[in-house]
């Protein structure tokens, strides 16, 4: 193995900018996932960037099928890649949903990949 291989990567550390809680979907610079302990600003805790997790929230609007792809709009998932105005938000594309989510559902179950 190189001797500067340093870790797999899959759990990251990073500084909570704002309060972070367990289970909740973080994006920090470029990279995201899902927090694995609380935080409070300024305290370091591990971020798990793959995998696959349920209870994040989802737009109750989309109805995304299994292995569509998952876009993150800062505040839930979606199956639509932007916003839709002109000009338009791209949103970040973040992984693909594991489970299909019926309209009206507000969490989704998603595999989160770990780079792009």
């Amino acid at each position: 193995m190189a001797k500067n291989f340093r870790a797999q990567g899959q759990n990251m550390t990073v500084v909570a900018t704002g309060t972070v809680t367990s289970g909740s979907f973080q994006v920090v610079g470029a990279m995201f996932g899902v927090a694995l302990t609380d935080a409070v600003v300024g305290e370091e805790y591990a971020l798990r960037t793959g995998g696959v997790f349920d209870d994040l929230p989802k737009a109750s609007a989309a109805e995304p099928g299994q292995g569509d792809a998952a876009y993150w709009t800062g505040t839930e998932m979606t199956t639509a890649a932007d916003d839709g105005g002109d000009p338009s938000t791209a949103y970040l594309k973040v992984g693909v949903f594991a489970q299909p989510a019926a309209n009206g559902d507000t969490s989704c179950e998603v595999r989160l990949n770990a780079a792009f």
